[in-house]
């Protein structure tokens, strides 16, 4: 090129640059035609010849700065400019243009890769100017900066290691940058450079990958977490925190976890199972429906995928017998997939060589098929009463004769051909009486699980006539129990209301029996010296545990069904007497549930309860309590009031449980009393004041239960009426002095919301203009 030429460039410079920028900045600009113009100018400023793939370049040093100072000033214009300002989003976007187009002339030989070139010189100009962009005090020239930088980081090619260095720096103290666009830049920029470094910074010894799971789990902007969210690398360290976010703050970022790494990942195996089903549940489970949609779209359209679109090889990859969420799941598949409900078929074939996968999905499939009402293709897949009968009937020889290795999917099998028992009809006799036949058979195996014995029961509630020939039917078949294992006759006689229980230990080796679980070491030990006795003690539990099945199916009050009776004084009396605990808890459950079915039976077993509150171990006050709760939720206050020897004391019950030393003990309490008071069937001012403290005491901060139940309580209670808002504000200045007491004599381990925190929400529960209309 001309010297006289260059000079006109030169010359003309300071309107060229702004006009190229000024047509990039216009709407729907094309960002590479302006690259193009503008790397043609650059070339031939910043030369002196033409450049020759077999020759390092000719550079033009006062060229070259020439167009840098002037490229720069031009980038300056909008480093100044607030976010959200269309035409400087435009030039940041241009300017990624431009890098990116320098980068692909080295990649197709223009300029020569590992050697100083024009773009190479370029670049690092370039970056040094916005490192002074990253660290000024200007929040919107550090926006800017970080803008540009995360958009060209990937078109930087090859640069100077200390400028490398520097950048990273940079980046690193903007992620921790108090303005939030700023953070989410900086986190933007370094997701581009997780996967090619893995060094430790000296400042706080994390690595870039590590810096972005920090600002994942603790940024407070909803939108960091989001960007690192869309960017984060998929690998073994990164997913449990990925998951984690599963139960984010914000609806959107929820979303986007089943949108975007969770629906990208390569083998959904690689989320351990548990973590996996409780990922689907939350999401599958989440208040927001576009979070739900985006669950059940993320399993029906990409990790079946996983398993070559087969669904009994993704319910065998899903664990279905491990995590809890299964049902859910496939539940979710199968709303989402219509086409494919169309297409499945149950043949003999199929009923005949179950597996755990494929009864799981006819019983998942019956069922979803039932709620939808989708009742023609019900009717094709669902089998006779009969035919159910039968194959139910040999899967359970099946499970008895199993040896260990295969029991547990043979007796999961059975669990879903129960299941699937309870979707049929039982107008048919014949179909009744075989299935009432095998219901009997199955019952009375020893070792039957508390889940089949659950379904049993409740089967036994559908095909019966009525409640009263349920109850006859399953007195007979506990009275069969008790006359095969040798039970003897039982005292009669004996009445629950004027009982006085012994002290009760918990050190008999019945203590951790369920009938679900295999008889420990030390037990078998027992069973070899005394077998009759534990074998009858079994049974005796066993029968405890189909009567609380009972009792739970039954609505009938005892006047109307007397046969109840019988379970009352036969089998529950003995057992509330015992003193194997294990007997002793179970008769107690069920002596609660016949106190719900008949009002002057529990007021004369207040006492009894009232005393076990007090002496008994730590399980039976809890189902003491919670039994309490359930009857004055059943007959009311004046009920309790009138068994007791008055109101004082129904109080005092309720406080020493508040301030009970077992947790869980006080979460019962909370949560019965909290029930309660927006039932308005117990109102106190000194036990609401009682739950304001417990509620902000350092010593239940960490009490998910109670946090969780009076977090919804107290809205809830003061929201909805003007007499509950009153109450709550007279006491609401006693509690927040003794909250201020207590946060003044906090110890340095000891956490607790301040004051402030504690009176700002107290003057927004007592806020009259929220009260419900």
């Amino acid at each position: 090129m001309t010297s006289a030429r260059k000079s006109n460039l030169l010359a003309s410079l300071r309107t060229t640059i702004p006009q190229i920028f000024n047509d990039a900045q216009k709407p729907n600009a094309n960002h590479r035609k302006y690259s193009i113009a503008l790397r043609k100018l650059q070339v031939q400023l910043c030369l002196n010849s033409p450049i020759d793939k077999d020759k390092s370049h000719d550079i033009d040093y006062e060229g070259e700065e020439a167009f840098d100072k002037e490229f720069f000033r031009n980038v300056n214009k909008i480093l100044t400019v607030k976010k959200r300002e269309p035409h400087a989003d435009r030039i940041v976007r241009f300017i990624a243009a431009f890098l990116q187009y320098t980068q692909q002339q080295v990649n197709d030989g223009d300029d020569m890769e590992g050697e100083e070139t024009v773009s190479s010189r370029f670049v690092e100009h370039l970056m040094r100017h916005l490192i002074k962009g990253l660290m000024a005090k200007n929040k919107t020239v550090r926006l800017r900066s970080c803008q540009v930088v995360a958009l060209s980081v990937n078109s930087l090619g090859e640069i100077d290691e200390d400028i490398y260095q520097d950048l990273k720096r940079a980046l690193f103290e903007r992620i921790r940058d108090k303005e939030a666009s700023v953070r989410s830049q900086a986190a933007t920029a370094l997701s581009r450079l997780q996967g090619a470094d893995s060094e430790v910074d000296e400042v706080d010894g994390k690595t870039i990958t590590q810096k972005l799971v920090w600002a994942l789990r603790h940024d407070p902007s909803a939108e960091v977490r989001r960007v690192v969210l869309f960017n984060l690398d998929q690998t073994y360290e990164t997913i449990p925190y990925i998951v984690e976010r599963a139960r984010d703050a914000d609806a959107t970022n929820r979303r986007v976890v089943y949108l975007k790494p969770m629906a990208e990942i390569q083998d959904f195996r690689l989320i351990p199972c548990q973590e996996r089903h409780l990922l689907l549940k939350c999401g599958l489970n989440d208040r927001d429906p576009l979070v739900k949609k985006a669950a059940s779209k993320m399993i029906s359209m990409h990790w079946i995928r996983h398993a070559d679109h087969n669904l009994l090889e993704f319910l065998e990859r899903m664990d279905i017998l491990e995590g809890d969420a299964a049902e859910d799941i496939l539940t979710a598949f199968l709303s989402s997939r219509i086409d494919i409900v169309n297409s499945i078929k149950f043949d003999d074939q199929f009923w005949n060589n179950l597996s755990p996968e494929s009864s799981f999905l006819a019983k998942v499939l019956i069922q979803f098929l039932q709620a939808k009402e989708y009742d023609e293709k019900l009717d094709a897949v669902l089998p006779e009463v009969t035919r159910l009968s039968f194959i139910t009937q040999d899967y359970a020889q099946l499970w008895r004769e199993a040896e260990k290795g295969t029991k547990g999917d043979y007796e999961f099998i059975v669990t879903q051909l129960l299941d699937i028992a309870k979707c049929l009809d039982y107008a048919d006799e014949v179909g009744r009486r075989k299935m009432f036949d095998l219901l009997r058979e199955l019952i009375m195996v020893p070792d039957i699980s508390d889940n089949h014995l659950a379904s049993v029961v409740e089967l036994f509630k559908i095909i019966s006539f009525d409640e009263r020939d349920f109850t006859r039917t399953m007195v007979e078949i506990i009275s069969d129990i008790q006359e095969v294992s040798g039970l003897g006759e039982q005292e009669s006689s004996y009445s629950v209301s004027n009982h006085q229980p012994e002290p009760v230990t918990d050190t008999t080796p019945l203590k951790k029996i369920k009938l679900s679980n295999r008889v420990s070491p030390k037990l078998e030990e027992d069973l070899d010296r005394e077998p009759d006795i534990l074998r009858k003690k079994l049974a005796q539990l066993k029968c405890l545990t189909i009567c609380k099945h009972i009792l739970e199916r039954s609505e009938e009050t005892l006047q109307n069904n007397s046969t109840l009776y019988g379970l009352l004084n036969e089998l529950i009396v003995p057992s509330v007497k015992s003193n194997e605990t294990v007997l002793l808890e179970e008769g107690l459950h069920c002596l609660g549930l016949f106190c719900c079915l008949d009002k002057t039976l529990g007021q004369h077993n207040l006492p009894l309860l009232t005393h076990l509150l007090k002496k008994g171990h730590l399980e039976l006050q809890q189902k003491s309590l919670m039994i309490l709760f359930d009857m004055l939720t059943c007959y009311g206050l004046d009920w309790m009031v009138s068994g007791l020897v008055g109101l004082d004391e129904v109080k005092d019950i309720f406080e020493r449980s508040l301030d009970h030393d077992d947790p869980d003990m006080q979460a019962i309490a909370a949560q019965g009393l909290a029930k309660l008071m927006l039932s308005r069937i117990y109102q106190n001012r000194d036990t609401l004041k009682l739950l304001i403290l417990l509620y902000f005491f350092p010593s239940t901060i960490d009490n998910i239960t109670i946090q969780q139940c009076l977090s919804y309580f107290f809205p809830a209670f003061c929201y909805s009426s003007t007499v509950n808002q009153r109450m709550m504000a007279e006491v609401a200045v006693e509690a927040l002095e003794d909250l201020c007491s207590t946060f003044d004599d906090l110890d340095e381990n000891e956490k607790m919301t301040s004051p402030g925190q504690i009176a700002d929400m107290l003057a927004d529960w007592t806020e009259p203009r929220k009260v419900a209309k």
